[in-house]
């Protein structure tokens, strides 16, 4: 007599997250850490010299020589750009991040690139008969697929119909436009 087996539960896990696009900041935050490195600079040698009590600190000197500067108008302006400079960069740090790829309804949690899109719908467009030649535009909203066929004109909608039956597997299948090439056989 065997023991009682108790059953197993399979659970699927949830599906991967959608790959998010590198922050655009990335040049300009080494740009930032230089400038903050000279300021930490400044600021330690300013502490150096007050904890020695000898000597001037660079920050001293370069206010001793801005003391007889009258103020400017460009001063201003150049005060109004930074402050949009900064904000934009703010904006830049905390904004949310493109998706780079399209998910497939599936429980695998499977990613498609926009080339790799092109790619299979190219390759579902020149299964169609009568096809002889495709190309394949693919953007964040819209794919745009050129035809060039032997004439057939019922081609452009079985085109359509068969790469549209395909993207319906996407999570957000995005809006297909099929269109013929000036270069069609007849």
């Amino acid at each position: 007599m065997s023991a009682p087996t108790a059953e197993r539960t399979q659970q699927v896990p949830p599906p991967a997250r959608s790959p998010r696009a590198a922050l655009a900041l990335t040049s300009w935050a080494f740009v930032v850490a230089i400038a903050l490195l000279g300021v930490a600079v400044l600021a330690g040698q300013a502490a150096l010299v007050a904890a020695r009590g000898q000597g001037t600190s660079w920050i001293g000197t370069a206010v001793d020589a801005m003391d007889d500067l009258q103020p400017e108008p460009w001063v201003g302006i150049c005060g109004v750009v930074l402050a949009l400079l900064g904000l934009w960069l703010v904006w830049q740090a905390v904004r949310p991040r493109p998706r780079t790829t399209r998910r497939i309804v599936a429980a695998s949690g499977i990613h498609l690139r926009s080339r790799a899109i092109a790619r299979w719908v190219d390759a579902t467009a020149r299964d169609v008969p009568g096809v002889l030649d495709t190309s394949t535009t693919v953007t964040r909203r819209a794919v745009r697929v050129t035809v060039r066929s032997t004439g057939s004109p019922d081609i452009l909608t079985d085109v359509h119909d068969e790469v549209t039956r395909q993207l319906s597997a996407l999570e957000r299948p995005p809006r297909l436009t099929v269109r013929g090439s000036e270069g069609q056989r007849s």
